[in-house]
């Protein structure tokens, strides 16, 4: 599988992952040298579930789309 080209689409991706996983409401931006870090922002009560394995497994899922970085933004997203 070929990683999304831009990072719109690699955003439109990663949002499609986390919403696969029950995440309708999480936001990605897209941050750092050559956008190369997914900044993803969940409602607050799915921190914990983004720090355990779902999390673990859709965090490796969006590094797949051509990401270096996946991180957890601690500002939750509106839900």
């Amino acid at each position: 599988m070929t990683a999304p080209a831009s990072p719109e689409e690699r955003i439109s991706a990663a949002l499609a992952v986390l919403a696969a996983a029950g995440l309708p409401s999480a936001e990605v931006s897209v941050e750092g040298h050559e956008r190369e870090i997914a900044a993803v922002r969940v409602p607050a009560d799915a921190w914990e579930w983004m720090l355990g394995g779902e999390g673990t497994r859709a965090a490796a899922a969006i590094k797949a789309l051509g990401f270096r970085y996946v991180a957890v933004d601690l500002l939750p997203a509106a839900s």
